[in-house]
């Protein structure tokens, strides 16, 4: 500010020089007399006159160049304060019609950046809220399928080995053949509910993949398959570098289809199968056993395993669609678009 005040006093100094200059000039010309007068006394008017101009010179610039300094101060102000945040600040109008419009402008501006912050500021709110409110209702909705899940399939399969054990104890004297064949139906039926519970359990796990690489998560996944199952997992899987949340959904979307896998194919293998297109645009995870298959028309369009696959896949702008014929099978593809990575 300095600088711009010294410099506004300079040229109301030489702008009144300038004039004296000619009003001198002027005033020779105009009365020729005045040359006849004695140099000294002339010179002396001359001198006196000039140092006037300028000391009037000084002070106008001086007293001009303040309240120009003080209204581009408080501007300055101004914005520091809209810059660090304090939004309610105004600038005072000024005298000066120019910077009276300068500051009119400025609040303006500072009214318009207010109102956009605050709806700003109500839009994360409400957001933040519906983000919290869609997370416990997808908890809710979690914890209200495993108990679905385990009273329709492992609390009914427990109940009926309670009753074949009963009916097995009552009979072990007097019909020992029957006996054999209840023995044998409560068998499968541990054997059923015990493969509920592990598919149960494989979905309980950790839904990210805290800190690990899709490919080494799901190969750990399949090991565990391999020695806690009687089945076999074929891998084949691109090394691909993904964005966590794609990564994460995938994973998830692979527990949720080897559950399936283990708690209704009655299969002995599966193969998975991750890759991308040549173009490298679009990703595609293909999950497929050798079981007994289904028929898609009996399938409830509320089967929460594959809602929940067809949510996950549609969240990463992909599709999820199952091949299956009744007795030779079950397959899995899920296609996921990579437009970004291509990009790159």
């Amino acid at each position: 500010m300095s600088k711009l005040r010294w410099k506004q006093i300079f040229y109301h100094t030489l702008s009144n020089l300038l004039v004296s200059i000619t009003i001198i000039g002027s005033g020779v010309l105009i009365i020729p007399e005045l040359l006849t007068i004695s140099s000294t006394p002339m010179l002396l008017l001359i001198i006196i006159t000039i140092t006037t101009v300028i000391i009037l010179g000084i002070i106008c610039g001086f007293l001009f160049s303040k309240n120009i300094s003080n209204n581009l101060e408080e501007l300055s102000i101004g914005a520091r304060h809209l810059a660090y945040g304090d939004l309610s600040y105004r600038l005072a109008f000024s005298d000066d019609p120019e910077l009276g419009d300068i500051a009119l402008a400025f609040n303006e501006m500072a009214d318009r950046i207010e109102k956009q912050v605050t709806i700003l500021q109500r839009l994360a709110e409400e957001n933040e809220a519906l983000i919290q409110q869609t997370k416990v209702s997808a908890i809710t909705e979690e914890r209200q399928r495993l108990a679905r899940d385990l009273h329709d399939a492992v609390s009914q399969q427990l109940f009926a080995i309670s009753m074949m054990s009963a009916t097995a104890s009552k009979m072990l004297t007097h019909n020992p053949k029957k006996c054999q064949v209840l023995i044998k139906d409560i068998e499968e039926s541990a054997a059923k509910a015990q493969a509920e519970m592990r598919a149960l359990l494989l979905q309980l796990r950790p839904i990210t993949l805290e800190n690990e690489r899709l490919v080494d998560a799901i190969n750990k996944l399949a090991r565990e398959l391999e020695v806690k199952q009687a089945i076999t997992v074929q891998l084949s899987l691109a090394d691909i570098d993904l964005p966590a949340n794609i990564e994460n959904q995938l994973y998830r979307i692979t527990q949720e289809g080897l559950s399936n896998v283990l708690r209704h194919a009655a299969a002995s293998k599966i193969t998975i199968n991750l890759f991308h297109s040549q173009d490298k645009r679009r990703l595609t995870l293909i999950i497929e056993d050798n079981g007994r298959g289904f028929d898609k028309t009996k399938i409830s369009k509320t089967s929460f395993g594959m809602k929940s696959i067809q949510e996950r896949a549609l969240t990463m702008g992909g599709t999820a669609q199952w091949i299956s014929i009744p007795n030779q099978g079950t397959r899995l593809e899920v296609r996921v678009p990579l437009t970004s990575m291509a990009e790159e």
